[in-house]
């Protein structure tokens, strides 16, 4: 296990109460609201923040324990971190903000050069060496400063939102660049995602985080199969329904009713994919034990489909094609049926 922490920490009004691990070779996402925490975890694990109390272990090296006793400081953990920012020296040339890790820790200048040249092959950026930061774009900034933190062979990286200083154009390619080092990085990783195709793309797992806890932990089909929040239920691009299930009956917060197709008591979070909402002009004929009429609200290009939201006592989103779209003459506004079968509803106690 390279990463144990079990800790409490304060930070302004931000009370962090925590449960993490991380194994080698392993990269977990944290995702989470402005403001739940994620940053601060980071500042935590690096040794920037000391915690209340708890225990962070890294390659079951206690290195903080709490108030009296042992705290090991950020630059003797062997942890690289890359924040939003990146940082890079402006008075450096690539080359050297790269080395600089390693020179501070003892290599030579000449063998720190070396391994940093290495690393600007690796990251296709040889052309840069002699650049200083500003004369770079944030996308390449960004490879810099991931280039700069392994260099120094860490046991565990972080990465704090690495890609949101690339532009749209530059986004997708820092994106592949950062998923080839992380997978070769047998260290842990802790990544912050701001968007949960990046998580994806980036990590084995997601954490999330709101108000300073973890609330759930695992892939994005285990999120979305029982998410542990209406946050969470956003976050993988679920309808999420909360209210009391009678039986086979949920009656939502504003007194709308479903059928879901297993039997429930008390309160509870129901879920559908929007690719579940069949959308029709006229009232379907058939069996779906859930037809009603709705106003359309907004559509907005995904990038596979067209969202559609729909108003009214259920208000919930339909994932549709631009050829339904057209068929169905949705871009007119107005009212639609909606048809949602039972057995699509996942519900779970809340």
């Amino acid at each position: 296990m390279s990463v144990d922490a079990t800790f409490t920490s304060n930070r302004g009004t931000l009370h962090l109460d925590v449960d993490l691990q991380v194994q080698n070779g392993e990269t977990l996402a944290l995702l989470g609201p402005n403001g739940a925490g994620k940053s601060s975890l980071l500042r935590v694990l690096a040794g920037l923040q000391e915690i209340e109390s708890g225990h962070i272990r890294l390659n079951d090296a206690l290195v903080d324990g709490g108030p009296g006793a042992p705290f090991v400081p950020p630059e003797s953990r062997n942890v690289g971190v890359v924040f939003q920012e990146h940082l890079l020296f402006p008075h450096m040339r690539v080359l050297d903000n790269i080395a600089y890790g390693l020179t501070s820790r003892g290599v030579t200048k000449k063998l720190a050069r070396a391994a940093a040249a290495t690393w600007l092959e690796r990251l296709g950026m040889a052309d840069h060496s002699n650049s200083r930061p500003d004369e770079l774009s944030g996308g390449q900034g960004q490879r810099i400063a991931v280039a700069r933190a392994l260099a120094t062979t860490p046991k565990l990286l972080l990465l704090d939102e690495p890609l949101a200083a690339a532009d749209a154009s530059a986004r997708l390619a820092l994106r592949r660049t950062l998923q080839t080092q992380i997978r070769s990085f047998a260290g842990s990783c802790v990544v912050v995602a701001h968007d949960i195709r990046d998580a994806v793309a980036l990590a084995d797992r997601i954490a999330v985080l709101e108000n300073g806890r973890i609330v759930q932990t695992g892939t994005t089909e285990q999120l979305g199969n029982k998410p542990a929040s209406r946050y969470v239920a956003d976050l993988i691009g679920l309808n999420c329904l909360r209210g009391t299930c009678a039986g086979n009956v949920l009656t939502v917060e504003n007194g709308a009713t479903v059928i879901v197709g297993t039997k429930h008591d008390g309160d509870v979070i129901a879920t559908v994919h929007p690719r579940a909402v069949a959308l029709f002009r006229d009232r379907p004929a058939g069996s779906p034990r859930n037809v009603f009429k709705a106003p359309i609200v907004s559509t907005e290009r995904a990038l596979d489909c067209i969202r559609v939201q729909l108003g009214g006592n259920l208000p919930i989103i339909a994932e549709v094609t631009e050829s339904a779209v057209r068929d169905l003459h949705l871009d007119e506004r107005g009212e639609v049926w909606a048809a949602i079968k039972a057995t699509e509803f996942r519900v779970t106690p809340s």
